[in-house]
């Protein structure tokens, strides 16, 4: 009885393809780099990002205004927020001190819940969810702690008002 080649014994497996997928999925998931520079209206009174900062992923930026890019015509145009912004323990918090693990949720005029998000490690919270915005609140939570906009909103770009000199009370914070 004749031996398989040693390309299909048991044990081995083919370099080649796995290295080709490998390669694939490094490629897909390279970015463009962040120019902050070229959208001054994004930077929200914040002092110049850190290197880590400007890594596109998820924990980047947090407290500019995030839909400046993530809009079908800005730098990351390939992924568009419809509801993006970052949460502080404290009003007075500098941008990069974002708090993780908070519950924002997004409701209708009744309060029923449309989108339910949590922020990451460096406080951001982020969708592409399509959602109705005629009358939205919104409202952050976490270890029993609880705040809601008094008033409706007509979208949740949230950055775009909460900042500090923004026509929203400063930050969206929790303290």
């Amino acid at each position: 009885m004749k031996l398989p080649s040693n390309r299909f014994r048991r044990g081995r497996v083919p370099l080649l393809p796995i290295a080709l997928v490998g390669l694939g999925l490094i490629a897909a998931s390279c970015a463009p780099p962040v120019n902050i520079a070229a959208v001054p209206q994004a930077v929200n009174g914040c002092d110049a990002p850190t290197e880590d900062e400007l890594v596109p992923e998820a924990p980047m930026l947090p407290g500019r205004n995030c839909l400046v890019c993530h809009s079908p015509d800005g730098q990351a145009s390939r992924r568009v927020w419809t509801a993006a912004g970052t949460v502080y323990a404290n009003a007075d918090d500098k941008c990069n001190q974002g708090l993780a693990g908070v519950k924002v949720e997004i409701a209708d005029a009744t309060r029923k819940i449309l989108i339910t998000l949590t922020t990451n490690r460096s406080g951001n919270f982020f969708t592409s969810e399509p959602i109705d915005f005629r009358g939205v609140i919104a409202r952050v939570s976490k270890d029993g702690k609880f705040k809601e906009m008094q008033g409706a909103m007509i979208n949740a770009y949230c950055p775009e008002c909460h900042y500090p000199g923004g026509i929203a009370p400063g930050r969206i914070f929790l303290n």
